[in-house]
């Protein structure tokens, strides 16, 4: 597999550049950290687990995602599994996973955002 565009033009995206733009998107998404964020110290994964902070008002994934797509995130893709609600997006080598399970009562109504380093190996 080749080298994408993004990822040539900016080979530097590092997971600290990457967790910077989760914490923007969370900022502006009207949702609350539940947890500290996931690190690996290979610098391949960065993740929160996050909960809306109202039930009212604009749609905190959708914001989230805007956020995202400002920051240069893009390539999306959504799907619906099971009551969640996924969106996929890439930037620089990194892939993005926001999975919705707000809707889902039983799974106490979070967000979860993953965020993995194409190029680690699995360990």
């Amino acid at each position: 597999m080749g080298t994408s565009t993004t990822e040539a033009a900016d080979p530097a995206a590092k997971a600290h550049d990457i967790e910077q733009n989760l914490k923007t998107a969370v900022r502006a998404s009207g949702l609350s950290l539940l947890d500290e964020p996931t690190r690996d110290e290979q610098g391949c994964v960065v993740g929160y687990l996050l909960q809306p902070l109202s039930q009212n008002g604009p749609d905190p994934v959708d914001a989230t995602v805007k956020s995202l797509h400002d920051d240069g995130w893009g390539d999306e893709r959504r799907t619906q599994v099971k009551g969640m609600r996924r969106v996929t997006l890439t930037k620089a080598g990194w892939t993005l996973r926001v999975r919705d399970y707000s809707a889902q009562q039983a799974k106490r109504g979070f967000v979860a955002l993953l965020a993995t380093k194409a190029s680690c190996k699995p360990s």
